[in-house]
């Protein structure tokens, strides 16, 4: 297959810029473009802003500049035009994107006018609700329905999203977790450290972290990630929370390589998030050796898999913390189960061959409908 992953704010990952916003949609396509291209399939991107020193693996085409056109109208021009233009320029045979935004409706309607086949690859529960999806313009939340109604297929990550897929959609979709290379050998130093991971934006609840490091004064906590745009007042007032407890380190963004020093340095990471897909940081820091401490344990995998802890409180997730953090014999065992876990359930080997069959199966059904449509009656 000749496969197109638009991806447009995948540049400053490959550039290992952590002053620009990148997040796990980033860090799971580029694991699927190295894993399609492994496959022995021809893989192209869309993505804006390409500068020289982005390092992709795969060819790319640029979709547009960010800084321009006139403000008012760049959506039109160069956004709108420049996006279709990318993508005619690629000729694939499939089209995947991810994560909610306006290019999910963009990528739907040029493929739909080609003759293409296009998947969308949610990102998060949210993604389905168009009341709830994380996205702030009214305008682009109508363009994001319209991509999700005209696509071919969906991958999920987790059952809830397949649930509410199925409640609004008739395309076929499929459950696919998300992937990570496995790592050969254990390089966790089981260090004193708690960490968080994941933007300072509401949904992910960065104000109980420092409500739980309040608790727990003698743990040391590092909470990694950047401000949100529209949130500045949320992260602010962490950054003042921070100050003001020693036992707090707010790193702020960082790339993609530092996350997994400071988890080769970690006892243990914890996530507060309202809602989630299924965390990059889960699969990180299981990929290390790190246990998890959760309020959110996607499709049960933790309770089945004893790679953490699963929590419905603030008090039971401190309790949990002080009962893990020195307990070294516990922590290894479950960070030797998670990895394990990592090597049968996430690795390219495991999930290549299910992205594949459900890719050649919707290619079919669209050969298919073609012949049917072009059929004389």
């Amino acid at each position: 297959m000749k496969i197109c992953i638009v991806s447009m704010n995948i540049v400053p990952f490959f550039e290992g810029n952590s002053a620009r916003t990148f997040g796990g949609a980033e860090a799971q396509t580029a694991f699927l473009a190295d894993m399609f291209q492994k496959l022995g399939h021809d893989v192209v991107m869309v993505v804006t802003d390409l500068t020289d020193s982005a390092r992709l693996p795969c060819p790319a085409e640029n979709a547009y500049r960010s800084s321009g056109g006139i403000p008012g109208f760049r959506f039109f021009h160069p956004r709108w035009s420049g996006t279709m233009k990318a993508l005619e320029r690629v000729d694939a045979d499939l089209y995947y994107q991810r994560n909610a935004g306006m290019i999910t409706g963009l990528t739907a309607k040029f493929c739909r006018s080609r003759g293409k086949v296009f998947v969308y690859g949610a990102g998060s529960d949210v993604d389905f609700s168009i009341r709830d999806v994380s996205i702030r313009n009214w305008r682009d939340r109508m363009l994001h329905s319209y991509g999700l109604h005209r696509s071919h297929g969906i991958v999920v990550q987790n059952e809830q999203q397949q649930a509410a897929a199925n409640v609004h959609f008739n395309q076929p979709v499929r459950v696919i977790a998300n992937g990570v290379h496995p790592i050969e050998t254990r390089t966790n130093e089981q260090g004193e450290n708690i960490v968080w991971v994941g933007a300072l934006w509401a949904v992910k609840r960065p104000e109980v972290v420092i409500e739980i490091a309040k608790q727990i004064p003698e743990k040391r906590f590092v909470v990694i990630g950047g401000e949100m745009s529209g949130e500045r007042h949320l992260a602010e007032s962490i950054r003042r929370s921070a100050r003001s407890l020693p036992n707090v380190e707010l790193t702020g963004r960082l790339s993609r390589a530092d996350v997994q020093k400071e988890l080769r340095r970690a006892a243990l990471l914890i996530n507060t998030s309202r809602v989630e897909g299924f965390p990059n940081a889960y699969l990180e820091a299981w990929n290390h050796g790190v246990p998890v401490v959760t309020f959110n344990d996607i499709d049960g995998t933790i309770a089945e898999t004893g790679t953490g802890v699963v929590c419905r409180s603030n008090q039971e997730m401190i309790e949990a913390i002080r009962s893990l953090h020195g307990d070294t014999e516990r922590i290894r065992e479950m960070g030797d189960r998670a990895r394990r876990l990592v090597k049968d359930r996430f690795a390219p080997e495991v999930l290549g061959c299910q992205y594949e069959s459900f890719f050649e199966m919707l290619l079919e059904r669209s050969a298919v409908d073609a012949a049917q449509k072009g059929a004389p009656r």
